[in-house]
């Protein structure tokens, strides 16, 4: 019984280091050469948000965002507006957002970025 306790407490412990990790990188949202600043609006198009993200340019030039990790609010802000900026090397840039999560779209990702089976 004490050996049960023990690794309960051990995987309680994990998981929070865990959050915890996930909660300051999103706090914080550390930027490098591949990432660019995501600005999400409200439905009404006020209320500006930024978001760190990862940005993926295919080879016919469409632009992925990867979205590969816990905490997506920017994916839930886009799916109510779709209109949003890309702000890189401080640069904005307008945009408009096309969701896609079909299987298909998700095949040829996977292909072109070499990583099958990662679901992005």
């Amino acid at each position: 019984m004490k050996v049960v306790r023990i690794l309960a407490i051990v995987i309680g412990v994990y998981v929070l280091v865990g959050l915890a990790f996930d909660a300051a990188v999103g706090y914080f949202q550390p930027q490098g050469d591949a990432t660019v600043v995501l600005r999400t609006f409200d439905p009404g198009g006020a209320h500006p948000r930024e978001t760190v993200v990862v940005l993926r340019p295919a080879p016919d030039g469409t632009l992925w965002v990867e979205s590969g990790h816990w905490f997506r609010g920017w994916y839930r802000r886009l799916e109510r507006n779709p209109d949003f900026q890309l702000v890189r090397h401080g640069q904005v840039q307008p945009y408009h957002a096309v969701l896609v999560d079909d299987p298909a779209s998700v095949e040829e990702m996977e292909e072109w970025m070499g990583k099958p089976g990662v679901g992005y």
